[in-house]
Formats: C-alpha cells, sequence, structure tokens
C-alpha cells in the first residue's frame, strides 16, 4: 500500500482540425460591410437631393410673393414721402395763422375787412 504508483497521464482531448473558413468568411463581411456603407451613403444622398428640391421649390414659390412686398414697400415709402411733405406744409401755415403779429394781415386774405388805420384805394375805370 505505500508503494509509489505510477501516475495516470492527465488525458487532453486531442482537437480535431477542421479545414477554416476564416478568408471565405471575412471575405464576405467585408462584403456586407461595404454593402451596409454604400446603401447608407444612397439613403442619405437621397434624402439630401429631396431636401434640395424642396427648398429649391419654396424659394421659386416664395419669389413672386417678395417681389410683391417689395412693390408695395416702395408704394408705401412715396405715399409716406409725399404725406411727410403735406403735413410740413400744414405745420408751417398753422404756425403763420397762429402767430399773433400776423393777425391783421391773415385778416386782411380771409375777408374783405381792412385796418381802420389804413384806407383802402378804389379804382374805377
Amino acid at each position: 500500500m505505500n508503494a509509489i504508483q505510477p501516475s495516470t497521464p492527465h488525458l487532453i482531448p486531442v482537437e480535431t482540425r477542421r479545414p477554416k473558413r476564416r478568408g471565405l468568411s471575412q471575405q464576405h463581411q467585408r462584403r456586407h460591410l461595404y454593402r451596409a456603407i454604400a446603401a447608407e451613403t444612397t439613403v442619405k444622398l437621397a434624402v439630401n437631393a429631396v431636401l434640395s428640391v424642396v427648398a429649391v421649390s419654396a424659394v421659386i414659390t416664395l419669389l413672386p410673393y417678395q417681389q410683391s412686398r417689395q412693390q408695395d414697400l416702395q408704394d408705401i415709402r412715396a405715399e409716406v414721402n409725399h404725406v411727410e411733405t403735406r403735413v410740413n406744409r400744414l405745420q408751417s401755415e398753422l404756425q403763420r395763422l397762429m402767430a399773433p403779429e400776423q393777425a391783421t394781415s391773415i385778416m386782411e386774405e380771409h375777408s374783405y375787412r381792412v385796418d381802420p388805420n389804413k384806407v383802402q384805394i378804389v379804382i374805377d375805370k
């Protein structure tokens, strides 16, 4: 019993070698990756093309509207200039009419009355 017994070697399973298909599998994966990138790029280009067409058509649609608004703005500016001129003229006339030193001359302009200190001359033919 005390005798040394021979050790049993540990059994290591022997791997059976199969032909590896790494090259074919990696090549297939690369091809799949390139196709995915190409499909993604194609979709991006298509979406960008559609967005570009929509943007250009919107700009083309809005151009006549913008031109009509510009024409309206020019008309309004011309009218404002005309009204400003009229307002300035009326303000100067109002200031002249309200001036106390001009009261007698304004009264003579707007009526047939004459200042009593002045002598009216009538010429008959």
